[in-house]
Formats: C-alpha cells, structure tokens, sequence
C-alpha cells in the first residue's frame, strides 16, 4: 500500500516571472556599456526645443528580451539577440515634436507614416525606436535598469540614455514593422505601453495592431536619414517536448549557482531512464493517457517563444525536487520556479503529451491521489508547479 503523500510546498511556487545578428550568450555587446549606472533622468540634459532631433550613433546593442522580464509576452517578444544599426537620427518627442502642443494621437499607420513624410522625415522603424530607447548602457526601461513612475506624470521630463524624451510613457507609438498573428493575418507592430504604469513600459515591449487602428493612447514620432534595414523576426513555435543533454554535473552547477537551490547539489542522483519512469507507472492504478513519461531533462516548448528546461532528481537519500529553468540560450538557464518533495526517495517522473502544450505533469505513483502535480504554463512567461 503506498503511504500518504510527502509532497512539500514549492520552495520558489510561481515565479512571476534576430541585417547581422547571431544568438548571444547571457552579457552585454562589448560595444556597448557592461551595465548602466545611470538613474533615472528626470531632467532633460538640455532645453527642450521644438523639432529637435537626437543623433543616435552606430553600434550593437541588445534587442528584444529575457525569459522573465516582467509583462513579458514571448510570442512577440524575441529572445535577446545582438544586432547592429547604422546612425540615425530621432525625434526628442513624438509627433509634433514641439512642448508646447500635445502629442498627436488617434491616428493610423497610415496617417503617421504620411504625416512624418510632410515633415520632411519617416517613421521609426522599431529597431531604431528601441535602440533610442534602451540607451547606451542597454537598459530595461527608459528610465534605466529600473522603472520610476515619475515619469508616467512627467513624460517630458523623462530622458533615455540618448536624451531622447517621452518614449512609450503616456502611448504606445506606431513603427514601422510587421507581424502575422497566428491566424497569418497581417498587423502592425507598436512600442511602449500606457495600460501598466505600475510596472512601466520596458523599452523591448511590443505590440501589434491593425494598421488601420485609431486610438486615443496611441501616437508616433519620426526618424531621419537613411532607415536601417535591420528587422526583429517573430517568434515562431517550436516541437513541444524534445529531451536534451543535461550530464549531472551540469545540473550540480546549476543548483550551486543559485542560493535557493545550493543545498540540492549535495549527493545528487538522477533517476535511471527509462526504468525508473516505468516504476512509477506500474506502481498506480492509472493508464497512460497518451501521455509519455520521463525520468530525463525535458525541454518545454509552450507557446511560441518560450523554452523551459524541466529536470527531476534527487539530494540525498530522502529529497526529490522538480525545478523548471527559463532557456536562455545555448547552455545557459536561470531558475524560473521549483517543487520539494521532503522524505519522498523516489523516483518521480515527467508525464507529457506533445498534443498538450500548456501543461505536463509530475509523479511518483501514477494515478494514486496526492502522488502526482502540475506544472502549469501561465502568461507572461511564468511557469507554476504545483500539487493539487
């Protein structure tokens, strides 16, 4: 007769949380500053006149984003990736560009487009929109490493790296560039956001509507000189499930690279594959399901754009733990949430089916009550481990 359940609480629970370009690992462009150490600019650096334009030099620097970040939507946020702009040349404020006048809002792609045209200028591709924003020190949020409210009432006053003014803060703004949702309709990409000031609108954040959308919260500003060929690619989804490489003494690394999870590493053991999966089946009353089970690393594919590494092991003589690991490259992970089973020896095996994506589960006994948990995909690129 199996015992009770000994499943723990989470130790973490949910954890809230590509023209020349090539997949980074996790650090800066060595063009670019290491990290900023600039705060926040409240104050412009110079006054602020009407259709002033900022310089914005050539180089590398990082687009798109981390697994994690917060408000994060991987299916069309990109893995952060290294690309390289020519100069070019942006307004300080968006349309008119002048701080005597509101910003103009309300209009269509179109109408931006047009509208910067008669000006003598262009719109923004998104490139270059983000690149002005993100500064010289390639920061989060235009307001540095960190996001200040200040600026969601003072938008004028609040200063990229490059000193340019107001971007995203109190409207999403047009750019040029193009996405197709996952019906294969055509829509039009935006950057900056005005619906979460609590959490501000991080300099990679991106959106997309229909060219032709009109809204009060949405506006634009316009660039100058020769637009950058470069394009930000869109997610797109990959298998479900596939089993990589993990050799224990990697895992070992990774459990001693976190604080959490150092005390993991002591006496660490993988389960054997596939016998150890096939224990836990035969030790329960229920069938497979279609599901498949592991005792292996797993790779999880949820969504376009999101990559978890799952892996279940054991510390000790008496610890199993389940963890999930945000892929942030080739070999590279940051822990993303986590699940203890204190006095449970094991083994405790993965249950998934490719037909599933949202979902897959864990289990010493299959089909035996309080023996088996979820891990469950919920946006923005959280993953929660739990045990009902």
């Amino acid at each position: 007769m199996r015992r009770p359940s000994r499943f723990g609480t989470p130790m973490l629970g949910l954890v809230l949380g590509m023209a020349c370009q090539k997949q980074p690992p996790h650090t800066q462009p060595k063009t670019e500053t290491q990290k900023s150490s600039r705060k926040l600019v409240k104050i412009p650096k110079r006054q602020v006149r009407a259709h002033e334009a900022v310089d914005i030099p050539g180089g590398a620097f990082f687009a798109g984003s981390l697994p994690g970040e917060r408000g994060r939507l991987p299916e069309v946020e990109p893995l952060r990736y290294e690309v390289e702009l020519g100069p070019f040349r942006i307004d300080r404020l968006p349309y008119p560009n002048d701080p005597a006048l509101p910003a103009a809002t309300g209009v269509t792609r179109t109408d931006a487009e047009r509208l910067c045209t008669e000006a003598g200028a262009r719109l923004c591709t998104e490139l270059e929109w983000e690149r002005a924003c993100k500064g010289p020190g390639n920061d989060s949020y235009v307001t540095g490493a960190e996001w200040e409210n200040a600026c969601s009432t003072t938008p004028q006053r609040c200063a990229s790296g490059f000193d340019v003014l107001a971007m995203g803060v109190k409207a999403r703004e047009w750019v040029r560039g193009d996405v197709r949702d996952e019906t294969g309709k055509l829509l039009s990409v935006t950057r900056g956001t005005a619906s979460s000031p609590d959490n501000g609108p991080r300099c990679a954040l991106r959106g997309a509507l229909p060219a032709n959308t009109q809204s009060a919260d949405l506006g634009f500003r316009c660039c100058h000189g020769a637009p950058n060929a470069a394009t930000m690619p869109t997610p797109t989804l990959q298998a479900a499930f596939e089993k990589p490489s993990l050799p224990q003494e990697r895992l070992k690394k990774l459990l001693l690279a976190e604080p959490r999870t150092q005390a993991l590493a002591t006496d660490l053991v993988y389960f054997r594959e596939p016998d150890a999966a096939n224990t836990v089946v035969a030790r329960g009353p229920g069938d497979r399901q279609g599901f498949l089970f592991t005792v292996a690393p797993l790779l999880w594919r949820p969504v376009a754009g999101a990559e978890y590494l799952i892996v279940t092991a054991r510390s000790g003589k008496d610890t199993s733990f389940v963890l999930a690991y945000y892929v942030l490259g080739k070999d590279d992970y940051k822990l993303a949430s986590s699940f203890i089973l204190k006095d449970e020896v094991g083994p405790v095996a993965l249950a998934y089916s490719p037909s599933i994506r949202p979902r897959l589960h864990f289990s010493s006994c299959w089909g035996c009550p309080g023996e088996t948990g979820k891990l469950l995909y919920r946006n923005t690129d959280t993953v929660a481990i739990i045990q009902p």
